[in-house]
């Protein structure tokens, strides 16, 4: 079926939109944090450009990862579905089926990018609480887009099938930070009393708890770029907190490491199982990806047919 060229070229634009506007909100937020320590107001240290309110709360959150994870993540993670946006809109792929099934959910995820740069960027209490609670719905929106695009399902030509790697990183991030960000509410709400002793195990735990549902995830989703952004996060927790938090940041380094030597070797196939379907030359061709089990009966039915006519000639 046809996709509007209308409704794909609004959804590009939407997506610019949202990505310009979570990018400017979230440096002026930056700004004022600098100008703050620079004026030595709140905050004993600088890790973060975040308002003064994220900043003291991720003092105490010991599974928040160092600033230079969040850096890298989203310049990707952006960078990339710019791209895929671009793609989808363009008039070759206005017969893609999977770009149309996931349309509704690029507007919802959009929307959801939106409100949290909007709430990310304000220094008040309760809007911890919103950008966490729409980045825990945004995490659904995130995996449904995977699907629509039949991540790990079928295998797409080019540029579709590199173009669609961002969306497996953009759910995986989603994930940690679903994870990250419940502390931080706790937190702000004083349902979670800071205890070092305490916490530091319990932090170790929930990362080794986190490391071992990703992977399950990954495998359920048959994505191994969905794992990538969880080094990010790890490889981040494990700099921020080895000195000031040992077990927590061996935890986060050996993580890490595992997650690469995972990635190592699964990363270049690509998959962790075969694809069902295979995709080729156009956005309607489509065969099954084994064609041994699932073509071989119809070839010899097809075949049988081609030899009726030849049969009922011999018989004359």
């Amino acid at each position: 079926m046809k996709n509007s060229s209308f409704w794909r070229i609004a959804t590009a634009i939407f997506a610019v939109g949202s990505i310009l506007y979570t990018t400017t909100s979230s440096s002026r937020s930056r700004q004022q944090s600098k100008e703050r320590h620079e004026a030595g107001q709140e905050g004993s240290e600088y890790e973060y450009d975040v308002p003064v309110e994220y900043q003291n709360v991720f003092e105490k959150n010991m599974i928040v990862p160092a600033g230079w994870s969040f850096g890298i993540v989203w310049s990707t993670v952006y960078s990339g579905l710019a791209a895929l946006m671009v793609h989808q809109a363009l008039r070759s792929q206005e017969y893609n089926p999977r770009y149309q099934k996931a349309l509704p959910w690029w507007w919802t995820s959009w929307t959801l990018n939106a409100l949290f740069g909007r709430f990310f960027s304000q220094n008040d209490p309760q809007s911890i609480i919103i950008s966490d609670l729409v980045t825990k719905f945004n995490l659904p929106a995130a995996l449904a887009l995977h699907q629509s695009l039949e991540i790990g399902k079928t295998d797409v030509p080019a540029p579709e099938k590199y173009l669609r790697i961002p969306v497996s990183l953009y759910a995986g991030w989603l994930t940690a930070a679903t994870v990250v960000g419940t502390p931080n509410t706790l937190l702000t709400v004083n349902a979670w009393e800071p205890d070092e002793e305490r916490d530091e195990p319990i932090s170790a735990g929930i990362l080794a708890a986190t490391a071992a549902v990703g992977y399950l995830i990954a495998r359920r989703l048959n994505d191994p770029w969905y794992m990538l952004p969880f080094v990010a996060g790890f490889g981040g927790i494990a700099t921020r907190q080895l000195k000031k938090e040992p077990v927590v940041g061996w935890t986060g380094a050996i993580l890490a490491s595992a997650y690469a030597g995972l990635l190592a070797y699964w990363l270049p196939k690509g998959k962790f199982h075969a694809y069902d379907r295979l995709i080729v030359h156009d956005t309607e061709a489509e065969v099954l990806a084994d064609p041994v089990e699932t073509w071989e009966p119809h070839r010899a039915a097809i075949a049988r047919e081609r030899m009726k006519p030849i049969e009922a000639e011999g018989l004359d």
